[in-house]
């Protein structure tokens, strides 16, 4: 008997830890609401009999979570790239406000660059290009 508990006990342990790697891997990826849906199916098909006459009508339930994981995705990304963008563009800028600045022989040291990307003159804090 003792023998059998101990195999009860680490099952019981290593399925606590595979949920909870699961839980960890899907809270990083936004899939843990997709994760709890499946793990609801699964377990209710223990307790009654609907999952198993509905089951297309439960997959559709995941597919649409899943869809939206994957929306959440590519609005992510397109923010990430479209931030990417906009920085490269003000570097642009400043780089081709401080190179007409130096055509204009005014020194490096006497200019600064504001939080919005216009280079300003250190002693007026005017813009040196208008």
């Amino acid at each position: 008997m003792p023998i059998q508990m101990l195999f009860v006990s680490l099952s019981i342990s290593a399925l606590l830890l595979i949920l909870s790697m699961a839980f960890k891997v899907a809270g990083k990826l936004r899939l843990t609401l997709p994760l709890l849906y499946f793990l609801a199916a699964v377990v209710s098909t223990f307790f009654t009999d609907w999952t198993s006459k509905h089951e297309q009508l439960v997959l559709y339930g995941l597919y649409a979570l899943i869809a939206l994981v994957i929306i959440s995705w590519v609005i992510s990304l397109v923010k990430v790239i479209r931030r990417k963008q906009s920085e490269k563009t003000l570097e642009e800028d400043v780089a081709w406000q401080i190179n007409r600045a130096r055509e204009l022989g005014i020194p490096i040291g006497e200019v600064l660059i504001d939080s919005d990307g216009t280079v300003l003159d250190a002693k007026t804090r005017q813009p040196l290009i208008k």
